[in-house]
């Protein structure tokens, strides 16, 4: 009995010594930092650099990081794994020298010793953006266009004069990654009115402001609950699989099963819409039917607008010429951000379509109307279906519902 017990003992107490002293250091980790990184060359870019390294040549190298504080006085951090060569810094706001730490991290989060080396960065792009920004008048406030040739990342941001505070401030914002384009700030008086214009990055960088004053055009949106279908020959029931042509009115478009939906026959498809009033009417809004069926499925891509101002003035039903006696008002083209191939999306084209899709009428060619038709030609998933998740319009109205 008492051999068994010594020996027990002494079990124990080396079972006690080897894990004292067993390594609890990760996994391919030797615990000692790596060598240091050397840098091999520095490309200054707009709002920041790339820096190009040649790793250490430790086992257990996990990655290289850099440590900068930027323009705003915030401290930064950037990572690239051990098997690349470079690491990009961008998101700096002013043209200046800047330092940056690179260090070599091991697999037990081992850092070895900087290297430290000076970035200058060029012009960033919210700086470069500004000069090329122009506003104009447009119905219902200011049309801003941009050249952004680097794709950047930014928002175009109006402020608006407040007689009360007796300054600017903020109103709205539009995201955009596009090489160029314009954008449309609605929804103001037709009075002259100054507005204020900033572009800024993801980084929390801003450009000074620019400055527009303009009366922008009369723009009264047209009430949608006078709105309702107005059955000619020809026209395509928009009320199938359980939908309803007054959903595209109903003001709700952020959901895929809120929309007017047609059966599967051949385009062209054909809609009349009774608007209830009279107008000269300056744009309208089309809001794809959303979900996973955004940009795909029966979405319009490209489609005509047509008015009339009395129905019965038109002639009789010709299949052969089916919008015979209307006016077009509008050949259109709908527009993806993101340029993506169909059945992929991506934010930016989300918050394009939330918006809803604008186009205009001929400032110089406004045409009084009181019955719309819609023709759907071709749509963005190449089926011969039509979906329509909402439809709004904005004019100059020149008599109520009587």
């Amino acid at each position: 009995m008492k051999y068994h017990i010594l020996i027990s003992m002494l079990i124990g107490i080396v079972l006690f010594y080897g894990c004292k002293e067993e390594s609890h250091n990760p996994y391919g980790s030797d615990g000692i930092a790596p060598g240091k990184v050397s840098i091999s060359e520095v490309v200054n870019i707009p709002g920041g650099a790339v820096i190009y390294y040649n790793p250490p040549t430790d086992a257990d190298l996990l990655y290289v990081k850099a440590l900068f504080t930027d323009n705003n006085g915030k401290e930064r951090e950037v990572k690239a794994s051990s098997v690349i060569d470079s690491l990009l810094i961008e998101g700096i706001g002013e043209v200046g020298d800047y330092t940056v730490g690179v260090f070599a991290v091991d697999r037990g989060e081992n850092t070895s010793e900087a290297t430290n080396v000076t970035i200058t960065p060029l012009e960033p792009p919210v700086i470069q953006i500004l000069p090329t920004v122009t506003g104009e008048v447009d119905y219902g406030g200011i049309k801003v266009s941009y050249e952004n040739p680097l794709e950047a990342e930014v928002s175009l941001n109006v402020m608006v004069y407040d007689s009360i505070q007796d300054k600017l401030v903020y109103r709205e914002s539009f995201f955009t990654s596009q090489p160029s384009g314009a954008y449309s700030f609605r929804g103001y008086e037709s009075k002259k009115t100054r507005f204020g214009v900033y572009i800024e990055d993801r980084w929390g960088n801003q450009s000074d402001l620019t400055y527009f004053e303009v009366t922008p055009i009369p723009d009264e949106f047209l009430d949608k609950a006078l709105f309702s279908v107005f059955k000619i020959s020809g026209d395509t029931s928009f009320d199938e699989y359980g939908f309803s042509a007054s959903q595209m009115w109903d003001g709700q478009w952020n959901s895929q099963w809120n929309c007017g939906h047609t059966n599967f026959i051949p385009l062209p498809h054909h809609l009349t819409i009774d608007l209830g009033t009279t107008a000269k009417l300056s744009r309208f809004k089309l809001y794809q039917r959303t979900g996973s069926e955004l940009y795909k499925h029966g979405n319009p891509k490209h489609f005509k607008i047509f008015g009339t101002l009395d129905i019965n003035d038109l002639p009789p039903y010709d299949a052969n010429n089916p919008n015979a006696g209307w006016t077009l008002l509008k050949d259109c083209y709908s527009f993806k951000p993101s340029g993506l191939p169909i059945g992929q999306t991506n934010t930016e084209d989300l918050e394009f379509q939330t918006k809803g899709e604008d186009f205009e009428f001929d400032v110089d060619n406004l045409v009084e109307v009181r019955y719309i038709r819609i023709e759907n030609i071709a749509t963005w998933g190449e089926q011969t279906v039509s979906v329509i998740g909402e439809l709004s319009f904005w004019g100059e109205i020149t008599q109520e519902e009587l």
